[in-house]
């Protein structure tokens, strides 16, 4: 009987990891401001903070940054190598500082998503992509994206924390 409810939990879980992939693509294919979010990097933020598991981590961010490539068109393996990265350095984050703190949380999110951006831009030039495109502005991009993920990425914590101390 365990063995059936953990294959469940296990099945919850990959249901949603492919349901943040999808939203991404659905939502940036949709939307052209979507773009700038990345849902799969702060949910391999979230994990990693949540869990601190950095086995767990790399597993989660590997598993949603190669999904991501696999529906975005970028360099195969750009993003699963980034957010492999980010997870483990999450992970390893909750035993170093306070990531429960708004400001450490902020500081997190902003680095990581330039962070990400800054490595999944040089894995493409070093694998000389199909889409080669302008990078002369690429910064403003980053940083916009940057910020767009941590406004999104604090909000989601602070629902998170919400729940997690709520009381009935």
């Amino acid at each position: 009987m365990a063995r059936i409810s953990t294959l469940g939990i296990i099945g919850k879980f990959a249901i949603a990891l492919i349901a943040v992939v999808v939203m991404q693509g659905i939502l940036s294919f949709k939307f052209k401001v979507f773009g700038y979010f990345d849902l799969p990097l702060i949910c391999s933020v979230y994990y990693g903070f949540t869990w601190g598991n950095p086995v767990a981590s790399i597993v989660i961010g590997s598993s949603l940054g190669l999904m991501q490539d696999s529906l975005s068109g970028a360099t195969l393996g750009a993003n699963g190598l980034t957010k492999t990265l980010i997870g483990f350095f999450a992970a390893t984050a909750v035993s170093k500082f306070a990531v429960e703190t708004t400001i450490t949380r902020v500081l997190a999110l902003f680095l990581f998503s330039v962070g990400d951006a800054v490595l999944v831009t040089i894995l493409s030039l070093m694998v000389g992509s199909a889409r080669s495109p302008s990078y002369s502005g690429a910064l403003g991009g980053w940083l916009l994206s940057a910020t767009f993920n941590t406004l999104l990425g604090v909000a989601l914590f602070g629902y998170h924390d919400r729940w997690k101390h709520a009381t009935t």
